[in-house]
């Protein structure tokens, strides 16, 4: 910027100040600044500083001008800004700045951005590249910036974490792999709305007993990508799905939603529209703000219990379920295996290789997709959840026969006598549960009533097949 455009007062011959609106406003402009309009009509300030973009306020750039003046020595020019800053600056006058897109520098389909202070890392292309911020190839948000110095370590140095994700994954080949997919999915700032999942974390063993397990590695694995990305935590037991304001705090940078601990009551069919087909973000005394699929933050979701669904094709699509090995509990902790706490006791060169293995995550996503790990005791676990464990004990010693008429009644009452503190269970909540049952266990239920008998049939698929042939 030349001296020229620097000066945006003027002085008369009786020595009074005064400051020059329009050359204000150009002196702003071409230190930086500008203000974009959101979706709801809004209007945000930005100050670009090389391929760095960040938010401002009004009193941002007041201390800019003030700054400014202090340091050419304008004290007098200063003292007449203060006196009608109110006016220079009033929210009308800021309206004169420059209008600029909103930035969108989410990533694109092959690459993936890990910025740092001192530099940034491409991801792709079966490689990490380190990159300065003055050749970036677009613009990037200051939010972006993780607030530490990263570089690269040249010995393969296994990061704690990385032995942590290994543990978690039961310590089995596949499994890992399956995680390190998964970590990479969530880090890549690129949404596809034909193949979006939420990643939903739940215990390998789960408590059925009304103790949470807790202490599993579920929270810290998700920390952990909090650590490279912008992210909200929802508070799982206390999300009010039909809140107007329970999306508030998402805004347009906001690279990930996580529902914490979520009840046994909530349900994946709440967030299928947000999965699939965008998201609403309406905010008090502010407009709606819709955003558009490809541009909202991917979601995760832990859980004590096996987290329910619609079931079949539209919800297996939408989900992505990890099963986390229950290695730690409150027995052994990360801190008693490695000997100090993730994050706050790292030195320089754990969290250098922390971020490797991050990375390296997003490179497995890109050469083998999202992989969706085979299920350990997800259809076990998710039918006790539906019913009670008792209800699955009684039906798994197979008392009931598969491809047999039963009498409602006679199971019902073999079920009481053994256990006795269901005595009042109702006949209509006792079918319920064996119409889960069957389903769980791919049979068809079938009931019928003769003579005041009620009777059912569990068919299984292949008795179901035959008698169609039969036709």
């Amino acid at each position: 910027m030349n001296v020229q455009s620097s000066i945006f007062w003027s002085l008369d011959d009786k020595g009074k100040i005064t400051i020059n609106q329009s050359i204000l406003t150009n002196f702003l402009s071409k230190s930086g600044f500008s203000k974009s309009i959101l979706p709801d009509g809004s209007i945000i300030y930005l100050k670009e500083k090389g391929n760095i973009v960040s938010e401002v306020y009004d009193s941002d750039i007041i201390d800019f001008v003030s700054h400014y003046l202090k340091k050419v020595k304008k004290e007098d020019v200063l003292e007449t800004f203060s006196k009608g800053v109110s006016t220079y600056l009033s929210p009308s006058k800021l309206k004169l700045l420059n209008t600029i897109s909103l930035l969108n520098d989410r990533d694109n389909h092959n690459y993936s951005f890990f910025h740092f202070r001192n530099q940034s890392c491409q991801v792709g292309n079966g490689k990490i590249e380190l990159i300065e911020h003055e050749t970036l190839p677009n613009k990037i948000w200051n939010k972006r910036i993780i607030p530490r110095n990263y570089n690269f370590l040249q010995q393969n140095a296994t990061s704690q974490f990385q032995s942590f994700c290994f543990n978690i994954s039961g310590r089995n080949e596949d499994r890992y792999k399956a995680l390190k997919t998964i970590i990479g999915y969530l880090l890549h700032r690129f949404q596809d709305p034909k193949n979006s999942k939420a990643v939903i974390l739940v215990d390998e063993k789960i408590s059925f007993d009304g103790e949470a397990n807790g202490g599993t590695g579920k929270t810290l694995l998700i920390k952990a990508i909090g650590k490279c990305r912008e992210m909200i935590i929802m508070n799982g037991k206390n999300t009010k799905s039909k809140s107007w304001f329970k999306n508030q705090r998402i805004e347009h940078t906001t690279d990930l939603v996580f529902y914490d601990d979520v009840n046994n009551d909530f349900s994946l069919e709440e967030l299928y529209s947000e999965i699939t087909t965008g998201m609403v973000v309406e905010k008090k005394y502010k407009g709606e703000i819709f955003i558009k699929p490809e541009d909202s933050p991917k979601l995760a979701i832990s859980s004590n219990y096996v987290v329910k669904g619609t079931g079949g094709n539209t919800d297996t699509r939408r989900r992505c379920d990890f099963e986390i090995a229950n290695y730690y509990s409150g027995e052994l902790t990360p801190f008693d295996e490695f000997g100090n706490n993730f994050f706050d006791d790292w030195d320089s060169d754990e969290w250098n290789a922390f971020y490797t293995f991050m990375m390296s995550c997003v490179l497995e996503y890109f050469k083998y997709g999202l992989i969706t790990p085979k299920p350990i005791n997800l259809k076990m676990n998710g039918l006790i959840n539906s019913t009670k464990l008792e209800f699955f004990s009684f039906m798994e010693t197979g008392i009931v026969e598969q491809n047999k008429w039963e009498c409602k009644k006679t199971v019902l009452a073999l079920f009481i006598e053994q256990y006795p503190f269901y005595r009042n269970l109702s006949p209509h909540k006792f079918t319920k549960w064996m119409k889960i049952y069957a389903k769980n266990k791919g049979c068809i239920y079938e009931d019928k009533s003769s003579g005041g008998k009620y009777t059912f049939y569990l068919k299984t698929v292949n008795e179901d097949k035959e008698a169609k042939d039969e036709k």
